[in-house]
């Protein structure tokens, strides 16, 4: 076995973001491992300990008497590993039951966590986010739930901007991937519709002049900017604008902001999207798993090199 402290990453070996990372550490007491490659890694597993095999193909122990063992959760499952299968069928109790003995491993005791799974699971959620930056003093956009488009329009104005609670992309039985843009509608147009079926969250038009992605890891802050001029509302509706984000250090105070609501939510990493307008700096959205590859250098690998560096315990 190495010497070093075992690093323990929950996701897709074949995730490229996985990959950029795992090349940055020895491959000796390394694991990958998601819900899909359990039955590959684990070893042995009993209230005491836990025997995985890493990618070099070597025993790796955790537990009481072992060293502690640091852990990045990328993603618990690739996308679509669930699909086709129907809800209550053998097939969902089995992957229940995957699920269950990844949890049962994420709550190892002696694995300290970049970001731990229950707080990564709370900030997932968006308004978990907004009301966290509401206590950090960081502003938002005037955002609500609600299944009436007339009090939605006299809270936000007659046009507003709608974005999915839940997931925003999702797979069609044929195996298809869809993803739910955000867009600006008017309350008229939904009329008769129930907004509370698939919960959808309603915010204030913003008039964007530049887009940030801000990457954090621990206290460090990576920004990207793109110009907003002629994008749609969500820009990742123009495929030109995904490699567009130019690194910037012109925004310093939204660098802070992003590391500062970061620590607020308990997540060590995160991608976050802020918007510039006329009246400065506003918080949109954070992914505690989210990408950074798309990235223009020297972000892509100054975030790889931060997350191994962490993981490693340098």
């Amino acid at each position: 076995m190495s010497s070093a402290a075992p690093v323990l990453i929950v996701g897709d070996r074949a995730d490229p973001h996985v990959e950029a990372v795992v090349d940055l550490l020895p491959a000796r007491g390394t694991v990958v491992l998601d819900a899909v490659s359990l039955s590959d890694v684990v070893r042995w597993f009993d209230p005491a300990g836990i025997r995985l095999i890493d990618v070099a193909g070597a025993d790796v122990s955790l537990g009481v008497d072992q060293m502690t063992a640091r852990g990045w959760i990328r993603r618990l499952a690739p996308a679509g590993w669930d699909l086709g299968v129907p809800l209550g069928s053998h097939g969902a109790a089995r992957l229940s039951s995957r699920l269950a003995l990844l949890a049962a491993i994420l709550r190892e005791p002696s694995l300290m966590w970049l970001t731990p799974v229950d707080p990564l699971f709370a900030a997932e959620n968006k308004m978990v986010q907004y009301r966290t930056a509401l206590a950090s003093g960081i502003r938002i956009p005037v955002t609500a739930v609600s299944g009436s488009p007339g009090d939605l329009a006299a809270a936000l104005g007659d046009s507003f901007v709608l974005k999915p609670l839940g997931p925003g992309h999702f797979q069609e039985p044929d195996g298809s991937s869809q993803v739910v843009y955000v867009n600006e509608i008017r309350a008229a147009d939904l009329t008769g519709t129930d907004l509370l079926d698939a919960p959808f969250l309603a915010q204030e038009v913003i008039a964007a002049n530049v887009h940030l992605r801000v990457v954090t890891v621990g206290r460090r802050a990576w920004t990207a900017e793109l110009d907003a001029a002629g994008l749609p509302v969500d820009w990742r509706e123009d495929e030109s604008a995904h490699h567009a984000f130019a690194a910037t250090d012109r925004w310093p105070q939204v660098e802070n902001a992003a590391v500062r609501l970061a620590a607020a939510l308990g997540v060590g990493y995160s991608s976050q999207d802020w918007l510039i307008d006329g009246d400065g700096f506003v918080f949109v959205d954070l992914n505690p798993g989210g990408q950074w590859l798309f990235l223009s250098e020297p972000i892509a690998t100054s975030v790889a090199q931060a997350l191994a560096s962490w993981l490693a315990g340098r």
